[in-house]
């Protein structure tokens, strides 16, 4: 068993192009998925961004394949 790198939430922002803000906010909100070190001390994997991501992910499906299926 392997270990993933935990990585703070400046790291992760940087990482994907958010703000250390936008990465907390996401955890505060309970969609992004954090180990909680201590009470000060929340750190991030990329596994669980990527969970995040899949989750978060939305395909809007085109009209014609709506009738089609109707």
């Amino acid at each position: 068993m392997t270990q993933e790198k935990l990585l703070s939430p400046k790291e992760l922002g940087s990482m994907v192009g958010l703000s250390t803000a936008q990465v907390r906010a996401l955890m505060n909100s309970g969609k992004l998925e954090f180990v909680e070190i201590s009470t000060k001390t929340k750190l991030l994997t990329m596994s669980g961004w990527e969970r995040f991501q899949k989750n978060a992910t939305k395909v809007k499906c085109c009209e014609s394949e709506m009738t089609a299926a109707n």
